[in-house]
């Protein structure tokens, strides 16, 4: 009885060491896989690299036209009726003091400004016409492009022909 114990015993340990052996195999193998699946997965940089070589390079100046047209229709798809742009006369960025200056010497009613084109225009949109005195102010310091809706000059208030004794 002591023999079968012990070839039990042996046959045990035997079939231990091979699901051992088996196990040991069986992780060499997955760790070689994942090994081959994280060098399979790089990019190949010859490929990056003629892509930028084949790419003309970025001009500043479309960018800065690209932005200013984009900001100028976001304010005509906002639908204001006067649209009016500030530049500096050096043709330099605006600075703070210039920003203050704009907002200032604009109307109260002024429902949005937007700085543009790399910081040297100030895009200033309104649905109220800026009066003479605040835009001779912004001409005296600025360049002013006007970008308003042609209709706007010639729209009437509604309340301007009634008679004040009415």
């Amino acid at each position: 009885m002591r023999k079968e114990e012990e070839e039990k015993g042996r046959r045990g340990e035997e079939e231990k060491r091979r699901r051992g052996e088996n196990n040991r195999i069986f992780r060499f193998f997955l760790l070689l896989i994942c090994v081959s699946f994280v060098f399979a997965c790089k990019p190949n940089s010859t490929i990056l690299n003629s892509q930028r070589n084949n790419q003309p390079p970025a001009n500043s100046i479309n960018k800065a036209i690209n932005s200013f047209e984009r900001d100028l229709e976001t304010m005509r798809t906002a639908d204001f009726d006067y649209i009016y742009v500030f530049r500096r006369k050096d043709g330099g960025q605006m600075d703070g003091e210039d920003k203050r200056f704009v907002k200032a010497n604009s109307p109260a009613q002024t429902n949005r400004f937007i700085v543009s084109d790399e910081e040297k225009a100030i895009i200033a949109g309104s649905k109220f016409k800026f009066a003479p005195e605040n835009l001779k102010t912004l001409q005296e310091r600025f360049g002013v492009e006007d970008f308003s809706k042609p209709a706007a000059d010639s729209v009437v208030s509604p309340n301007a022909n009634m008679n004040s004794n009415g």
